[in-house]
């Protein structure tokens, strides 16, 4: 599994280069956090499917945004980032 760690606000160069190699990729999850949660408003992440976009709980708050059906909002965002890197991620990125 790809794991991608998106941080950047949409419509910035790091999340423009993040998304096209989600694209690219056949087996990936996308953890949002930061200002990456409001990726969670733009069409770019409809594609993949919901159960493969993990999202900061807390950060999704602070900043008054809703999931949408199906994706995951873990208490423990950050353990589980770390379960999934140590277990499936052959490959990270960070954005």
């Amino acid at each position: 599994m790809e794991i991608f760690f998106l941080t950047k606000p949409p419509r910035s160069d790091r999340t423009e280069l993040c998304l096209r190699l989600l694209q690219s990729s056949n087996d990936a999850a996308i953890y949002l956090a930061g200002d990456g949660i409001y990726n969670l408003l733009e069409d770019s992440l409809k594609a993949l499917p919901p159960e493969r976009i993990i999202v900061c709980k807390e950060d999704m708050q602070a900043r008054g945004v809703a999931a949408r059906e199906g994706v995951a909002v873990p208490d423990d965002f950050y353990e589980r980032l770390v379960e999934d890197l140590m277990r499936e991620g052959n490959r990270v990125y960070t954005f």
